[in-house]
Order: structure tokens, then sequence, then C-alpha cells
């Protein structure tokens, strides 16, 4: 960090001046839920991620307070080359299902990701992915009404990302839902079954607080916008924070004043768990305003190598 005195001054005031501020986040991205996604699972929103970390990790997240309405799954790895190296080649996928007011979807996706290193260390590094998707949108026979013809949908479609990685920083930008979904008329005509196109941009660094404790803070934004939404960016930007203690880090992000979010992740030498919470800041606590979500998850690797954090997005 002290080689870009003047940069880390910018990018800290840029992050800093994101957090004091509140903004509105109104994805629609298929999945969509679990809300922690972009906590747990970042090749959702970003296909390039996949291989970013030199182990193989499997997660699963699902909401488990009230009704366990959604759940995912997803795997990536980077693939092996010769003499025990890590090759250029990440790969992975996911699959989940979510219901929604007037539906449900269930999906599955294949990942695949080009990495190349910017520096002989391999330190910085840049990727690029791309992620076949396909999704069934299954009506609720309670949204069926007698003059419309309302009908199961199969929808393919595509993820594009580019993500760079390095000790300190992190940065991407994604394009899920590529080709958007058009429903033909007499198709599914309630609002939960049309799913757009969606761009996602986002950063982060990482402040060294502790060297001797392994404390270190990462501020970071988040940018989801659809192509209704590009006049309205700032509603849609997100900051979050996570502060890393070792083998564990809580966080949190701020996205409505009426709203609090907490999660936290706790890694173990070959497993980790996580616990996301999110309830409104005032008023009373009931069934249908907290959002209680847990991760579990596995990483594999070879021999006696240290697992780290997944502290990337």
């Amino acid at each position: 960090m002290n080689r870009w005195p003047g940069e880390w001054k910018r990018r800290m005031m840029a992050l800093v001046s994101g957090l004091v501020v509140c903004w509105s986040l109104n994805a629609q991205s298929v999945p969509s839920r679990p809300l922690s996604i972009p906590v747990y699972h970042p090749m959702v929103l970003n296909p390039a991620y996949a291989g970013s970390k030199d182990f193989t990790s499997i997660g699963f997240t699902s909401r488990i307070y009230n009704i366990p309405d959604n759940q995912i799954i997803t795997f990536h790895q980077r693939l092996s080359g010769p003499n025990g190296t890590y090759s250029k080649l990440g790969v992975g996928g996911f699959l989940f299902q979510e219901q929604m007011e007037h539906s449900w979807n269930m999906g599955v996706a294949g990942t695949g990701a080009f990495h190349l290193s910017l520096d002989q260390a391999k330190l910085h590094n840049i990727a690029a992915g791309a992620t076949l998707k396909a999704i069934l949108n299954i009506p609720k026979k309670s949204s069926e009404s007698s003059g419309d013809s309302v009908q199961t949908a199969f929808l393919p479609n595509m993820d594009l990302g580019l993500y760079y990685y390095g000790p300190t920083a992190f940065a991407g930008l994604s394009v899920t839902t590529l080709f958007g979904t058009r429903m033909k008329e007499g198709l599914n005509t309630e609002p939960d079954s049309y799913i757009p196109r969606e761009y996602h941009f986002y950063g982060g660094y990482k402040f060294l607080l502790s060297r001797k404790n392994d404390i270190v803070l990462e501020p970071s934004l988040l940018l989801t916008l659809n192509d209704t939404t590009f006049s309205e960016a700032a509603d849609h930007l997100i900051p979050y924070l996570k502060l890393y203690l070792q083998n564990f880090y809580i966080g949190t992000y701020i996205k409505t004043l009426d709203t609090f979010a907490l999660f936290f992740q706790y890694q173990f030498p070959r497993f980790y768990t996580g616990v996301f919470l999110e309830f409104p800041r005032v008023g009373f606590l009931n069934n249908d305003n907290i959002i209680f979500e847990i991760s579990l998850g596995v990483n594999l690797g070879k021999g006696d190598r240290q697992f780290e954090l997944n502290r990337h997005w």
C-alpha cells in the first residue's frame, strides 16, 4: 500500500464517502434470493470469480426462519496443470430454487473462467468468465385466472464477467441474464415472471489494521442496474463493510435506513459456516420481517495447504 500513497488515499476517500450515504436496491436478478448471495456466492454475480481461489469450494445457503423458500448450492475450483501447478482455467456451477409471489424458479448453471497473471509472482490477476444457465419458471395455481393461459416457461440464458483480484484490492463488472426474458404472449404475465438483464459493478480494498493479529478492514461497493435503472444509479449503490479477525469475519451493508443487515462467517480448517440476518431497525419483529439465512461450505485443497477466508467477491 505504501507504493501508491496518492492512489491509496483516493480509494479510501471514495469508499468511506460511499459508506456514509444510504442507498436502496431493487434487484430482480435470477437467482435473486437468498439475499446473501453477494456475500457467500459471488460467482453467481460474476462468473469470472470461478477458480480465483487455490482450493475447491462448495457452498450451500438457505433461508431457515419461517418458510425455507429459497436455497442455492455453488461449486468452483481451479483446474490442475502440469507438475501439480494450477492451470489458467477455473470451472464451477450452481443449482438454486426460489419461490416468489406468483411463481417459483428452479435453475442450473455451468461456469468457466480464464485467469491471467499480471506479474511473475502471480499476486495480481485478471479473469474473464461465462455462465450458461437454464431456468424453469413454474406458475403457482393461485396465480391462474379465468382469462389467462399460464404455462411453465423454460428460460435459457447466459452471464459474462471480468474480475481483477490482488493482495489488497479487487474489482469486477459483469452482465447477468444477458438475453433478458421476453415472455411470449399467453405465457406467464405476472410481474415476477419477468427477468431483466442486469449489470453489476463492484470493487473493494483491504486495509491492514494489525499484521500481528491478522485484522483487516474491507470496505466495498456494489452497484446493480438493469436496462431501466441506469438513470437512477445512485439509488442502487450499496456499501458493504467487513472486518476480518483471523479466521472470522463480521460484516454489514447499508440497504435502506429502515433495515439493518448483519452477516458473519467462521473458517474452520476444512469447512466454514456463516449466518446472514436482515430485520427492521424499529418496530416489532415477526415472521414476515425477519430474514435469517445460514450458509455452510467445505474447502478442499492439496496436502497441508492453509485455507484462506473468502475475502474476495
